[in-house]
Parts: C-alpha cells; structure tokens; sequence
C-alpha cells in the first residue's frame, strides 16, 4: 500500500464514522442528512481512489477511476447542499439546488461513458492514471464553481452571524478549504502538469477540523456522542493493555499453558472489569470534557452555586432563569420542566400545576398541566423526596419543591444528554437546590402578589388621574362647544324669517355643518383622552401634538403662546405625548403662572421640546422629588401627574430634566431621538 492509497483509506474511514455519527444522532434533522450525503461523497471519492491506486490492470483502474470520479462529481453539489442547511439559506436558494440535482445527474450518467474518463495511461510513477474526456473540463468548471459558490455562502453567514455559530461556521469553512485545496492537487497530472497529489492528505483536515467544530462548538449536538465514544475507546484500550501486559508476565514468569491458575486470574480481572468499567469512562470522559469544553460537565460546583443564587433573587422571572440556564447550560439535561400551582400568588385558589416558559417566565399557553387531584402529587408529597423512573424517557426524574407540607413546585427531568444516569449525588444535589427554591418562591410568592396589587393600584389611579385632568378641562373647553352651538341655534332661528334663495340656504346649511364638525372633533378629542388604551407606537411631529392640545386651553388665565421650529418625527404614542403636555401645562397654571410658553426646536440631534412659565416656582427641597408617584405641594393634589408624564417620557426613550427658581418660574425640557429614516 501506498502512500496516496494509505492517505485514501485514512480519508474514507474518517468521514464515514463522522457521518454515520451524525445521521445517527438525528436522521430527521435536515442539516444532518445533508452534512451525511456530503460525508458519503468523499467516502465514495476516498473508497474508489483506494482501490485505484491497489490496481493491477488498466481495466480495473479503469473501473475504480469511474467510481472515484462519482464521488467527485457529487463532493462539490453535496457540500452546497449542506452549506445552504448550515447557514438557514435553503428556502432563498431553492431554485439553485433543484438546478444543482439535475447538472449531478446529468455528470453521473456521463461518468458510465467515457465522456469524464476517457481511458488510462501511465503518467509520472502511477501506472494507471486516468486520462480525461470530452466532458472532463466542464466538470472542473462547475466543481470549483459549487466549491468557492459553497464557501462564499458560508463566509458571508460567518460574517454577519455571533456568538457560537461563528466559531462553527469557522472550523467548516477551514476545514473544507483546507480538504478541497489538497483533493484539487488529483487534476494537475490529468492534464499532464508534473505535479503529484502528495496534499491529497490534507482531505483529512475536513474531518479534523469538522470534530473540533462538534465538539468545541457543538455543531449538529454531537459532542456528547464523540466525546461518550472517545472515553469508551479509551477505558478499553486502557483496560486491554493491563490484561495483555498480565498474560505477558504470567507466560512469562509463570507458565506459558493456560492452566486453572491463568483462568482463575481472568475470571476475576473479568469481574474486575466489569465493576470499574463505567466508572473508568465516565472519569475519563469527565477529565476530557474539562479539558476540551472548558468545565462545561463540571455542574456539581454550578448546582451548588445555583442554590445560593435562587436565594438571593426576589423576582419569580429571576429564579426561573437561574434554574433553566441550570438546567440547559450546566447539567444539560434534556426537556427540564418547572411547574408551578396556576394561581401562583394565590395557591390555595390553584386546581393545577402549569409548566412555565424558559423565555418568558410565564405559563406556556396549552402547555402541560398535572392536576392537583393526580396520583403523582400525592405520593411527591407523601415521599418526601424524588421519584426516578429511568424507563420513562419525559419524566426521568421528579424533583418536588417541599415546603412543611406544601408542594410548591417541582422540576420534571428528561435525560440526561450524556446518556449516564442519575447518580446518587447529582439528585442529593438536585434536591438541595429543590429545598434552597421552595424557600425562595415561597418568599417571592408574597413578593410577586404586593407587586401585582401595587400595579393595579397605580393603573387605578392614573386612570383617576387622568379623569381629574379631563375634569379640569371640561371647564376650558365648554365654551369652545358653547360657541358653535350658539352660532348653530341663532342661523337656525334665522332660517323661517324670511324666504330663501338656494345659495343663502346652501351658505347656511355649510356654516351649521362647520360647527357641528367643530363640535364633534372636540368631543371627540375629549373621549380620547378618557379612555384607558395601551400605547400605540407611530412617527409623531411634536409640533402637531402641541396644535392639538392649544384648544383646551383657550380660556386659560395665563397667556399661552408658541415658539414652535420645524422638528423631525419622533417614534411614539400622539395621545401619549398629549397627555404629558397637558399635565405639565396645568403644573404651570397651579403654580399661578400668567404666561407659559410652549417650544419645539432641535439641538445636537436632539429634538427638544420645552415648557417654561413665570409661576412661583418649585422650592430646592422639592426639585429631586417632583417626578415621584404621590408627590404633591398641593393639598388636592394626586400628585400622579408628573410622574406619569415621566414615565410617558422614559417609555418613549426620552428625557425629562426640570429648572426651578422660586417665584421667577419653571422649565420642563424635555428631549427626544428622532424617528429611524427621519
């Protein structure tokens, strides 16, 4: 065998194991399927081209050559393929790959003649090299064309992707430039450039670098398998060499017959095997994924520091995540679940317990649900402790959330990814973490129900708030209606006076409808700002926002005027905006302003809006508390307004400052981002 043949069986062997590995793991998963097809080709370009080099006749070199050369065809329309899976794009390029299938074809039927291969001759030291067909260079055309198309796709996904999918897309890319440069040297010699395929070895980088990426950055979710695998090869091996080093010193220097002494010794060095086996792998695959994944399976230590973090959290969301980021990242454990009475603040009202979400802490919608009348509740609670059922894929462990006597939670386990059991310390661990929660969420729980109250609470009273404000400018806006009824009722009263003409009527008849528009929007005006709506986020001109608010205060006892600048749009809620410009218009008006002025400009790309007036002003003492719920100077004050309007303000990405002088007035500035694309 020579080296290119050794080079060939190296490359076939690797990329076989890695993709049976791969479909293995999961067959259903498109990207595996894929990465398998592209694994098969090199296997078939390395399995044909081993036994073309071990030729002994130009026919059967022939033969081989054809073969190898299938595999090449399919190499660079597979890794397309699995290109396309490994960066999300398959959908965008659809049309591409049906294209790819049909030029495979058509490459694959052309192979059975003699159009790729055309005969064999002897070129260097190879006696038997294939020569090229009629078809060969427009195979090389759209070889490097897939080759460097397959490449590109993934250097562009590389770059706009983060975090883990770089380091994979990373290795991929490496490794298979690396393989398809030394696999490329195989054409040189076609066309009779003196240059052997001595980087045909360099095939092997694509395998290499494709472990790496599995098991470093665990692409496809292999690493668990590679690394098992690994750590059994190796307890074996490990355990081989002591038993051969055994037979070697007892032919040795004690008997070379396999006597009752030599059999004796093997049945208890068996026995010794099979009791320290499990526990041999399981320490080596440990110490390897230490050193390989960087203390990813060191979760004993991350259990233990779970238990204390759960216990320094308040929130619900917080602990939750804590346990989940447990879960997933650190034990690995496959389908961890935490379920929770469905009435969490209140448990005594809960029938059931309801599976809560990892992204958002809250019960899954038609999720899983385990009633509190079921079986399983009472044996958790009778027991005491966990129920193990390593049968039961979905529920392999039971860990409940123990309080006295009070099931407050508990964790639903699938498997472990590695596959090992449970063992004795992983679930004392579990169900000390299980003890540290039920403390922590039974604190929380009274927590999580003040917080609920305190919510409702305060959309209480910004909704009496905002009803108090509507009530004050009830009384400005009344004659803004008195007005037009008033003109309505008179041109009415006017109409059977006399006899009219179709114009004096038409006239009449447009001025009456004038009005009763001015009426309706008004009215219309003043229900908008009565309801209680969640906000509603559009590209906003703040200029309009103060035109709309001027009305209401037409009969305000200050003079209010406006110095408004062109302004871009801001993103943001109009009635929103309206509500902050009118709490702090009647801020100024309690302060017993007589002017208040009203600005919108733009500075240091910011836009600005700023309300000034010449009232008495807000004392030192008070400016640091004037944005706090239930702050009021006035003695009728909700003292809701400002604070609100801060809130309105933060929501909107904004920023709300106040100067103050006593009896010379106060400015609210308040500035904005402009819109996206404004």
């Amino acid at each position: 065998m020579n080296f290119f043949a050794f080079s060939a069986l190296i490359n076939g062997i690797t990329s076989a194991l890695l993709g049976i590995y791969v479909l293995a793991n999961s067959y259903k998963n498109p990207l595996n399927r894929s990465y398998s097809v592209f694994a098969l080709s090199v296997f078939i370009w390395s399995f044909g081209y081993f036994f073309w080099q071990n030729s002994s006749s130009a026919e059967n070199a022939l033969l081989w050559s054809r073969i190898l050369m299938a595999g090449a065809i399919m190499i660079p329309l597979s890794y397309f393929d699995f290109s396309l899976h490994l960066t999300g794009t398959v959908l965008q390029n659809r049309l591409q790959s049906i294209i790819s299938c049909i030029i495979g074809m058509f490459f694959l039927l052309a192979d059975l003649t003699p159009l790729i291969v055309s005969g064999i001759s002897k070129k260097m030291y190879f006696d038997f090299w294939p020569t090229p067909g009629l078809l060969y260079p427009f195979f090389l055309l759209m070889f490097f064309f897939y080759t460097f198309y397959s490449l590109s796709i993934m250097l562009t996904k590389f770059k706009k992707s983060f975090g883990q999918v770089r380091p994979q897309i990373m290795y991929v890319f490496w490794g298979t430039a690396i393989g398809f440069a030394g696999g490329s040297t195989n054409f040189l010699l076609w066309y009779d450039i003196p240059i052997p395929p001595l980087a045909n070895i360099l095939v092997l980088a694509y395998p290499v670098f494709m472990a790496i990426s599995i098991t470093k950055h665990r692409l496809m979710d292999l690493s668990v398998i590679i690394s098992r695998t690994a750590a059994e090869i190796l307890a074996i091996l490990f355990q081989g060499i002591i038993y051969l080093s055994m037979v070697w010193l007892y032919q040795n220097y004690v008997s070379n017959q396999i006597d009752s002494l030599f059999i004796t010794l093997t049945v208890i060095y068996g026995i010794w095997v099979g009791q320290t086996h499990q526990v041999l792998r399981l320490k080596i695959q440990t110490t390897t994924d230490k050193a390989i994944l960087r203390g990813k399976y060191d979760y004993y230590k991350e259990l233990s520091l779970a238990s204390i973090k759960v216990g320094e959290d308040l929130s619900l969301s917080s602990i939750l995540k804590v346990l989940y980021a447990t879960f997933y990242e650190t034990v690995q454990i496959n389908n961890p679940r935490i379920f929770l009475p469905n009435n969490f603040t209140t448990p005594m009202d809960s029938k059931k317990y309801v599976v809560y979400s990892r992204e958002n802490f809250t019960p899954i919608k038609d999720g899983e649900e385990i009633s509190m009348e079921e079986k399983l509740i009472e044996e958790l609670t009778k027991k005491r402790g966990h129920l193990l059922n390593e049968k039961d894929h979905d529920r392999n462990l039971i860990v409940p959330c123990l309080l006295e006597n009070r099931l407050i939670a508990m964790f639903i386990l699938g498997p472990k990814l590695s596959q090992d059991p449970y063992t004795d310390e992983d679930i004392q661990l579990l169900e000390v973490l299980a003890s540290q929660v039920a403390i922590a969420l039974d604190h929380t729980r009274s927590y999580e129900k003040i917080k609920d109250d305190l919510e409702a609470t305060q959309m209480q009273l910004e909704r009496s708030q905002r009803l108090a404000s509507l009530g004050t400018l009830t009384a400005g806006v009344t004659h803004e209606i008195r007005n037009p009824l008033t003109v309505i009722r008179l041109e009415t009263l006017k109409l059977p006076s006399k006899p009219r003409d179709v114009d004096d009527l038409k006239q009449r008849s447009d001025l009456i409808v004038k009005y009763v528009d001015r009426i309706e929007l008004i009215v219309e005006k003043m229900l908008h700002l009565s309801r209680f709506k969640a906000p509603v986020k559009t590209k906003v001109d703040l200029n309009s926002v103060v035109e709309e608010t001027f009305p209401f205060f037409s009969t305000s006892s200050a003079k209010i005027t406006k110095e408004l600048q062109p302004v871009p749009k801001i993103d943001g809620d109009p009635e929103e905006l309206e509500r902050v410009l009118i709490n702090l218009i009647q801020n100024a008006e309690y302060a017993k302003a007589k002017k208040i002025t009203i600005k919108t400009f733009v500075e240091k790309n910011k836009i600005h809006l700023e309300v000034s007036d010449n009232g008495k002003g807000i004392p030192k003492e008070n400016i640091s508390k004037i944005f706090d719920p239930f702050f009021s100077s006035r003695h009728e004050g909700t003292g809701l307004g400002l604070s609100i309007a801060y809130r309105i303000i933060r929501e909107h990405g904004g920023t709300i400052t106040v100067d103050s002088e006593e009896d010379k007035g106060t400015t609210f500035k308040i500035e904005f981002e402009a819109a996206a694309g404004k």
